[in-house]
């Protein structure tokens, strides 16, 4: 099975993310996206980055804070291009006022449900152990996770992007491994990945109760801005050993490393219909084709180069 074969390492790390209807994915400076219009046509997108902050995602710990960063940018800027494409005028929350205002709500809920609230709990609990105390912040974190992630796939629309999700995966996964991106062909491959944004949030999870577990015990004030404070460090630690799993998912450490992340992807991947796997495709040749413009140009803003199809 093709599964079961070495990636090819050469072609590099590649990442995306499901859109309505769509799906974006990019590799280095490029990045494209495709949606499946309203009369049946695939749309697509193929934009570059700016080199001039390569250097900071080459760094260590660095590069994962920056790749959260540029992963929100890009997921915004690609979601109203795809509501765009669809022309789903009626949406409000796909004007660009409404999507910069649903990210920086789910900024301040990063940080302050997900970062601080399970520390605030415990130590509200009165629980104070070395060891008990991390434990608890991270099994109240995790069932925050899990819980708001399971409430979302009960929306029917969430469950199609679920599956954009899943083609996502399942095309990547065919690309590392160097198979003809045919539906037929793709559908042999897992709709789990290790490089998975949802794998990501499950090894934060992780990382914070080890790292949390050396700091012992803390006052009101240490442990609000530690939190806080500590959360890109963490991200940091985080993306590195997804990285490291991704390059490694074929032996046992790289499987071991992503086991809880692709139980929890069986949340937010659903299995694709063909005609979403052809859109994931699109996005990836989208993404391909955007390459020789990102080597041409050695300092762009942000989207100022830009071939849609």
């Amino acid at each position: 099975m093709p599964r079961a074969q070495a990636i090819d390492t050469s072609v590099g790390p590649i990442g995306g993310q499901a859109l309505p209807e769509g799906v974006m994915m990019r590799r280095g400076q490029s990045w494209g996206a495709a949606v499946r219009r309203q009369d049946g046509s695939i749309g697509t997108t193929s934009r570059i980055l700016p080199a001039s902050l390569n250097k900071w995602r080459t760094l260590p710990l660095v590069r994962g804070v920056m790749a959260l960063g540029e992963t929100a940018a890009l997921g915004t800027k690609a979601t109203v291009w795809a509501a765009q494409e669809r022309g789903d005028e009626r949406g409000d929350g796909y004007t660009r006022k409404g999507l910069f205002a649903t990210v920086a709500i789910a900024i301040i809920a990063v940080v302050g449900v997900f970062g601080l609230l399970p520390a605030v709990l415990v130590k509200l609990a009165g629980i104070d152990g070395t060891i008990t105390f991390p434990l608890s912040e991270g099994l109240i974190r995790l069932g925050i996770l899990v819980g708001y992630l399971f409430l979302l796939g009960r929306s029917p629309q969430v469950q199609r992007v679920f599956a954009y999700h899943g083609a996502e995966h399942m095309t990547i996964h065919a690309f590392e491994h160097r198979v003809s991106l045919t539906p037929e062909h793709i559908r042999t491959f897992s709709r789990r990945h290790p490089r998975c944004g949802t794998a990501f949030l499950l090894v934060v999870v992780i990382t914070t109760m080890f790292v949390h577990a050396f700091m012992g015990h803390q006052s009101w004030q240490v442990l609000v801005v530690g939190r806080i404070l500590g959360l890109p460090l963490v991200a940091g630690i985080a993306y590195e050993a997804i990285r490291f799993a991704g390059r490694h998912q074929h032996q046992l450490i790289g499987r071991l490393i992503m086991a809880p992340g692709s139980w929890l992807q069986g949340i937010t991947t659903a299995e694709p219909t063909d005609d979403m796997i052809e859109v994931a495709v699109a996005a990836l040749e989208a993404t391909l084709a955007a390459e020789p413009l990102a080597a041409a140009v050695t300092t762009a803003p942000l989207g100022a180069v830009e071939v849609a199809r």
